[in-house]
């Protein structure tokens, strides 16, 4: 098994933040799945057409993108809202901020 390490792009982390706590609080508890490998393929799936996957949690979906052992995620949206987005992701100020951070 490969260890993973889970970081939240500032996006995310407001995103949690706007949750009520006992959502936020199953999401987080989800995104420990995430540090291990394998996956669990019920809740996680690559996102036709981008470099994103998805982590289903309830109403909410997770987008991250794996960067060799890191798992980033992107943004905590409802379901309803997944597909705007990703189609608003930066991926430029993404990358900036990855380059960044490391």
């Amino acid at each position: 098994m490969e260890n993973v390490d889970l970081i939240y792009a500032p996006r995310a982390q407001r995103d949690l933040l706007d949750l009520p706590r006992k959502f936020a609080d199953q999401i987080l508890n989800d995104h420990d799945l995430l540090k291990t490998r394998p996956w669990p393929n019920t809740k996680v799936k690559k996102i036709k057409g981008h470099p994103y996957w998805e982590l289903k949690t309830g109403d909410y979906r997770s987008l991250f993108i794996v960067e060799s052992n890191e798992v980033v995620f992107l943004r905590i949206v409802n379901r309803k809202n997944l597909e705007t987005a990703v189609k608003r992701i930066d991926l430029r100020t993404l990358w900036l901020w990855l380059r960044d951070k490391g």
